[in-house]
Parts: C-alpha cells; sequence; structure tokens
C-alpha cells in the first residue's frame, strides 16, 4: 500500500462521512496519516450527526493530543488539498477502497478467530464450544462481506421514478413457449421457486428437461441437478431434443462422437444464422450434475455453483432441481421425519439460492396418490409437499389422464402465482415421442 494511495482514502473518506464507520485508523499504515484520521474518527463517533470537522477544527482536535507536534499546519493543509477529481469514483476509488477496507478487516478478524480457537482447545463444555463456534461464524460472514458498501444493499426509493421499470428483459427468463409466457406474464421471475406438481410417471423429468433445452436454446446457461437418472440419461433426453436425433437411436448413434460433435456445432450455427429478437446469438449451455437419492441439500447445490462460476467462469441464468422430493435436509436438523419441517427447509434453501443467484429455481414435487387418476387437480391435492407448495412463488400441476396420454398430451394448470393473474389457468401440449419434446402448445 502506498502513501499516495492512502492520501486518496483518508481524502475520501473525510469528504464522504459515511464510509467512517468501516475504517479504522490502524489501516493506515503511514503513523501520521493514522493519527490524524484516529482524530477525526473519535470525533465523528461522539458526533454522529455532526458534518466532519473543518481542516481548522481538525488541527485544534489534533494539537490537544500531539503533544510533540509531530503533525504540522502544512502537512495537513497538503494532505486535505489532494485533488481527486483526477481519479475515477467509481472505476478507480470505490473499488480499491472496498477492496483495501475488507483486506484489513480480514486481517483483523484473523486475529480474532486465532485467539477463539486457542480457548476452543481448551474446553469440552459444549455449550461454550457451541457459543465460541458461532462468535467464529460471526466474525468470518462479517469481514468477509465484501457489500457492506453497496449502497444498493439500501434497496430501492419509492419517489425515484426509475425504480418502477419493470424490465422484463432483466427480471424473467422467457419459458421458451409463447403461451406458456403468456400464463407466467412474461416467464420465469428471476430470484424465485418454481415447482411443478404431478404424480409418479407423468413426465416431471420431461418437463423441466424441455425447459432447460428451451431456456439454452434462447442463450440462457443451464445447470440441471438431477437426483434419479443419471447424467447420460438426462444427457440422452436433452440431447433428443436439441439435436433432433430420435431417442430410440440415440445409444447407437452417440457413440460416434465426430457425429454428435457435428450436429452441436449444426446447433450453435442455427442459432447464430435465425432472426431472433436478442441481439445475443450464442447457444447457451447446460451442465448436468448427479447426486444420490437423499444425499443432497441446499448447501451441497451452492458449493457446487460456486465451483462451477470459479472453473468455467460461466454464470447461471437457470437452475433445475430434478426433483426436491429427492433432497436430504442439511445435516444436524434432524427433521427427516417431519415431512412438512423437511419440505419446508428445503423449499426455503432453493429460495435462497434462487436468490443468491439471481436465478430462477425450477423443481417438481409429488401428487397425492388419491389424486393420481383425476382430470383435474387442485391446491388441496398436495400430500406432505404442501409447505412445498407454500413456498413456492409459482406452481403448476401437470395433468396425464389415460386419454391424453394416448394422444401424447399433457395439460398445464396454474395453480399458484404471487404476482399476476389466473386469466389463462390452462394449457395442453403435446409431446413428440420421437424426441420426448414438447413441440406445440395449445389453450
Amino acid at each position: 500500500m502506498t502513501v499516495e494511495l492512502e492520501k486518496i482514502f483518508f481524502n475520501y473518506v473525510y469528504k464522504n462521512k459515511q464510509y467512517v464507520s468501516y475504517v479504522g485508523s490502524s489501516f493506515f499504515r503511514n503513523p501520521d496519516i493514522s493519527f490524524i484520521y484516529n482524530a477525526l474518527k473519535k470525533y465523528m463517533v461522539e458526533n454522529p450527526t455532526a458534518d466532519v470537522p473543518s481542516p481548522q477544527q481538525l488541527f485544534t482536535m489534533i494539537n490537544t493530543v500531539d503533544l510533540e507536534g509531530k503533525i504540522t499546519k502544512p502537512f495537513l493543509k497538503a494532505l486535505l488539498s489532494m485533488d481527486l477529481s483526477k481519479y475515477d469514483e467509481n472505476i478507480y476509488i470505490l473499488p480499491q477502497l472496498q477492496a483495501w477496507i475488507t483486506s484489513n478487516r480480514v486481517q483483523l478478524g484473523t486475529s480474532e478467530i486465532i485467539d477463539l480457537s486457542r480457548v476452543l482447545e481448551t474446553t469440552v463444555d459444549h455449550h461454550k464450544i457451541k457459543e465460541l463456534s458461532e462468535q467464529i461464524r460471526e466474525i468470518i460472514v462479517t469481514n468477509t462481506n465484501n457489500n457492506f458498501m453497496n449502497q444498493e444493499d439500501l434497496g430501492v426509493d419509492f419517489d425515484d421514478a426509475d425504480s418502477h421499470s419493470q424490465d422484463h428483459s432483466v427480471t424473467k427468463i422467457k419459458t421458451g413457449f409463447t403461451k406458456l409466457d403468456e400464463m407466467t406474464c412474461g416467464g420465469w421471475d428471476r430470484s424465485t421457486l418454481i415447482a411443478a406438481m404431478a404424480k409418479t410417471n407423468a413426465g416431471k423429468s420431461i418437463f423441466m428437461q424441455n425447459i432447460s433445452a428451451k431456456a439454452a436454446e434462447q442463450g440462457y446457461n443451464v445447470v440441471y441437478f438431477t437426483l434419479e437418472m443419471s447424467e447420460k440419461k438426462v444427457l440422452k433426453r436433452i440431447g433428443s431434443m436439441r439435436l433432433r436425433i430420435p431417442i430410440n437411436d440415440y445409444d447407437r448413434l452417440s457413440i460416434d462422437t465426430d457425429y454428435i460433435k457435428e450436429r452441436i456445432d449444426r446447433l450453435k450455427k442455427s442459432r447464430q444464422d435465425s432472426f431472433v429478437e436478442s441481439e445475443d446469438k450464442k447457444v447457451g449451455k447446460i451442465f448436468v450434475k448427479f447426486f444420490a437419492a437423499g444425499t443432497a441439500s441446499p448447501s451441497d447445490f451452492d458449493a457446487y455453483l460456486k465451483k462451477l462460476k470459479e472453473v468455467k467462469g460461466v454464470d447461471i441464468d437457470l437452475i433445475v432441481v430434478d426433483y426436491i422430493n429427492l433432497m436430504c435436509a442439511p445435516k444436524g436438523l434432524n427433521i427427516d421425519n417431519n415431512l412438512y419441517m423437511k419440505g419446508k427447509n428445503l423449499a426455503e434453501g432453493l429460495r435462497a439460492i434462487a436468490a443468491k443467484y439471481s436465478a430462477p429455481v425450477i423443481t417438481a414435487t409429488q401428487l397425492a396418490k388419491d389424486a393420481w387418476d383425476a382430470t383435474d387437480i387442485t391446491l388441496q391435492d398436495i400430500p406432505e409437499s404442501k409447505a412445498i407448495a407454500e413456498t413456492a412463488d409459482l406452481l403448476l400441476g401437470l395433468i396425464v389422464t389415460d386419454e391424453l396420454k394416448r394422444d401424447n398430451t399433457v395439460k398445464i394448470k396454474l395453480l399458484k402465482q404471487r404476482d399476476g393473474d389466473f386469466s389463462k389457468m390452462y394449457l395442453n401440449f403435446h409431446i413428440n415421442p420421437i424426441y420426448l419434446s414438447y413441440d406445440s402448445e395449445s389453450d
């Protein structure tokens, strides 16, 4: 850290008092600047509503404690007269300041953790260990939070007209189906949990695979977590949908990697040559990750998404979990026997992931057995999954009767929507059995 940069930080904080609480005097390695800042911060802590002191007031404060007269008036004047207009505030000053504050806070936090760890080594008291562990966790969260200076954390201002703009290109992911977009008021809302409810063997996975394929077709990046099917099986189904390879021929044709590569290249080129509304003509990526049933919790998905970003550098637009009932609650909660609490915990965990990654999370849940043969379904047909329905922002029902199955048709019903009307409650989708794809839709 150069003295020049510390001078920039001092001046910026001096002129923007909202940052004083984040900066400690020990952060400054230059002893004179540290000394001056210590006087400034002491005054602001004692007078939180006051404006920062004038240069003359600040010099007077310093003189009362600077018995050796180390800080001269010319030094203070030169420090405070630094021209910050030479530096871009948003591109240079604020990012550097934030990194500097975070670095110093982490160092201080590390020292605190080391001290607490020494206490942990000398105690076997269960309650004490739990207390110290919580303290350590709080130190880590507090000191590694690099969003503490982000003014957007203050939310939005009602009086700001720009805050009212509902830009669907930012807030929604189009489903890829015109009528489904109409039903969902523009598509899947980001940062929300969407659940599809259906009986066993009614095509929940095929629905989610089609949604994944359509998202990638539009340039969105997708992660598909499978807790039942193998990764290869999911790739086979999505591959059949996207590459237009008959599902019954896939095993034979997929052995020829040159053939598959040619089909993938053709898919990418067709996107680039198509007349689509978006200027971004790239084909989205689909990542498929398998977790054995009963082994994955929301934290496992979060860890994978972090790793994917770190290794591949990919931002994910859509997250699919096939499916929520096969997940496990976080270790230590001991709620597996309480189906309502388990469902609530898992649904809230998935919703938190949706918010964290600003992406819709789409999953599925089981329909009550006594409704399997019904020609229509309601919210009352949810068994232990009631907590999932309560937490989900959007809930769809997949209706498959014997008659509909013979016609290769699935009826989709809108059961719950937090934001929007129910003017369009039913859609019929025709499923192409050759590719397992949703090829057409009708009211």
